[in-house]
């Protein structure tokens, strides 16, 4: 009975590694992209990076960027690099609106830099990115 029970107890611990073992992996080989974006000569303070890929059936990778930095796994290959930059906006609305005090997030960056870029980056790059945009 006993030699059973620690046979169980083998084979479950086992699967365990086993099945833990698979977990890390990334089915689409991502890999750790890094680097800066400076508006008008400052870290921008808060935006995104996004790697749209050349081929459409593969999906995009969206970055957050704080305080001009960003990092996160990105799908390898041929991508076009859309930036965007975000202030905080407060409605302008009267104090008895049920929505007065709201915010959200106004684009600071032209299209040039997002929807319009001609910014291309192939992932892996050799080092860390660093971009430089402008409000104009």
């Amino acid at each position: 009975m006993r030699t059973q029970l620690t046979q169980a107890v083998v084979v479950v611990l086992f699967s365990c590694v086993v099945l833990l073992g698979g977990c890390g992996s990334d089915p689409l080989d991502r890999v750790i992209v890094e680097g800066t974006v400076e508006l008008d000569g400052a870290p921008l303070a808060n935006g995104d990076v996004t790697f749209v890929p050349q081929d459409p059936s593969v999906q995009a990778d969206n970055l957050r960027v704080v305080d001009g930095v960003f990092k996160g796994p990105v799908i390898p290959g041929a991508k076009r690099v859309e930036i965007r930059g975000y202030e905080e906006v407060v409605a302008d609305l009267p104090a008895n609106s049920p929505e007065a005090g709201t915010s959200f997030k106004r684009q600071v960056l032209p299209a040039k830099f997002n929807s319009q870029s001609e910014l291309n980056e192939t992932i892996p790059s050799s080092g860390p990115l660093s971009y430089t945009v402008s409000s104009s």
